[in-house]
């Protein structure tokens, strides 16, 4: 009589592959859907996309258009809010992602070249906080640093851990302060209103004394030579540029500023106190400001954003601290009048 034993293993075997196979295919069709690291279209089921990991989703979703861009943004996450849209005359791509320093910049601006992206405009949202004394954030995953391919969506896409990150994307909140609409734009994610009594983030982190940073704002702009260099420091509560002013850190603050002015063809700094930085209803931390004051931003950069920001790229840093002390007097009386508020 013929052992049954070997047909019921095989049947068993081929169920057990059917159904993996099944559970695989289902589970890579969900993400594909959901897109949580942004390979194809972004979610299709809601016009929101979560920043799970922007410095792994926005290479996603350049990767095969780099030729089509003639424009390239990077910075922090206050640069991610500004609209490449409102960037007249050009077709922008924003590059900002969370926490990103200028140490990380320069690899992914050599990964882009080296991809086709060929820009007649770069833009840099400076951040001040690069001259602190500290070890240099870098960031970056692998594959930038040997210039090679992200890992394919049809292998992160078979992941749980994708799995989850799409489940969080339809049925929970944004991961971080910021979410992305369904054409990609960084938008805020919270209602809430910057109370000027409490310090910004970071605020008294350390003075702004280290120059070393110099040499990769040098670095970046030699990538792409033939591209215009403007740079520009995103706004920050007047409340914050005051206490520098307290504390003695003004001129650290306001000299490292001017340093970096020198490199680029055009330097706008939107941190000095304006009539954007002293209303608390244009930011919600201190730092990350509005869709509507990122749009005037965006829209002054190629032309004047005066009074909003100075041009830092022809002043010296006493008269750079000059303008600060100018500002601070100008607003000195409503500054003090919403710091009287309980």
């Amino acid at each position: 009589m013929q052992n049954p034993a070997p047909k019921l293993a095989a049947r068993y075997l081929a169920f057990l592959a059917s159904v993996t196979f099944f559970c695989l295919a289902l589970t890579f069709a969900f993400n594909a859907l959901v897109d949580p690291l942004w390979y194809f279209s972004g979610n299709q089921f809601k016009p929101v996309n979560f920043a799970f990991n922007e410095r792994l989703s926005k290479v996603n979703l350049i990767a095969g258009h780099e030729s089509e861009y003639d424009c390239v943004i990077f910075g922090d996450s206050r640069a991610t809010l500004l609209p490449e849209g409102a960037i007249q005359g050009h077709h922008c791509f924003n590059f900002a992602f969370s926490a990103g320093t200028i140490y990380e910049f320069v690899p992914y601006a050599h990964w882009l070249k080296a991809r086709g992206l060929n820009p007649r405009l770069v833009i840099v949202g400076v951040s001040a906080g690069d001259f602190r004394t500290r070890d240099p954030s870098h960031n970056v995953p692998d594959f930038i640093d040997a210039n090679s391919e992200p890992t394919p969506a049809f292998i992160k896409y078979l992941s749980t851990d994708i799995l989850a990150m799409s489940w969080t994307t339809l049925f929970g909140s944004s991961p971080i302060d910021r979410f992305y609409n369904r054409s990609f734009q960084c938008q805020v994610a919270v209602t809430s209103h910057y109370d000027p009594h409490k310090p910004i983030r970071d605020q008294r982190a350390g003075t702004f004394d280290n120059r070393a940073p110099l040499e990769q704002y040098r670095a970046l702009r030699q990538i792409f030579p033939d591209a215009e260099f403007i740079g520009y420091t995103p706004p920050i509560s007047a409340y914050a540029i005051l206490d520098y002013e307290k504390i003695g850190w003004l001129a650290s603050y306001t000299g490292a500023l001017v340093n970096a002015a020198s490199i680029f063809d055009r330097f706008w700094d939107a941190s000095i106190p304006s009539p954007i930085t002293i209303d608390p209803a244009n930011t919600y931390d201190g730092t990350h400001y509005s869709s509507t004051v990122n749009i005037r931003i965006a829209q002054g950069l190629l032309s004047n954003l005066e009074p909003y920001a100075i041009d830092m790229k022809h002043i010296t840093t006493d008269e750079a601290i000059a303008a600060y002390q100018a500002r601070l007097a100008k607003y000195h009386d409503a500054l003090v009048a919403r710091l009287n508020r309980r």
